[in-house]
């Protein structure tokens, strides 16, 4: 209290005595996430530059140029240009025809749609080509996820199998059935799988009219 009897007004802390704790739980950057998961992060950049090095290191000689080619065709920049040139050529050849009577490319300008079907050759072949490589990647990538998947699910299985010995082995837990666990002690067959899901999809989506009402 003070002096004349009244009670002190609270004293509040400055941003800077606060809690580090205390901080909001939105808050980023590199000391939020922590040492051991941004060494995961580094770790699977890693990975993902390495595979792109091996695609990049897959191509021929002839599919580098195409690539650079595709790449190019892809940016709105390559219409815009396109598009002006095109409008450019209509101009000049128009402009020239009334005044000197000598266009090099007089209307319905058949040079001008040679020139569209050649360009039209051009990226329809630089496209699916780009398209054809960039599927074989992505056929790698799933078959490597596919792997990792099932590794995962064995290691899996592998755990719990490991935590049922234990648990039986230990004398002071209640040695008791468990049918869940001892199913997941046993990793997928994934031709079992397969098989499922192939007659799943060929009996079709379900008529809801034909399912059973709960409420009966």
């Amino acid at each position: 209290m003070s002096p004349s009897g009244l009670p002190s007004r609270p004293e509040f802390a400055s941003p800077s005595e606060t809690s580090p704790y205390e901080s909001s739980p939105y808050e980023s950057g590199p000391d939020f996430v922590g040492p051991h998961l941004g060494s995961l992060l580094e770790q699977n950049a890693e990975i993902n530059l390495l595979l792109q090095q091996q695609a990049e290191a897959n191509l021929t000689t002839l599919h580098r140029p195409i690539e650079r080619l595709a790449s190019l065709l892809g940016r709105p920049a390559f219409i815009v240009t396109v598009l002006s040139l095109f409008l450019l050529w209509t101009l000049l050849n128009s402009g020239l025809s009334l005044l000197t009577h000598q266009p090099w490319d007089s209307p319905p300008f058949f040079w001008l749609q040679g020139l569209i079907g050649v360009l039209s050759l051009i990226v329809t072949a630089t496209v699916l080509i780009s398209q054809a490589r960039q599927a074989r990647v992505a056929e790698q990538r799933s078959q490597l996820q596919l792997q990792i998947v099932l590794l995962t699910e064995q290691r899996s299985a592998k755990i719990i199998g490991l935590l049922e010995e234990l648990r039986r082995d230990l004398p002071n837990v209640h040695n008791r059935h468990d049918a869940e666990a001892e199913i997941m002690t046993q990793a997928s067959d994934p031709q079992r799988i397969l098989k499922a899901l192939e007659e799943t999809l060929s009996a079709g989506p379900l008529d809801p009219a034909a399912s059973p009402d709960p409420a009966e």
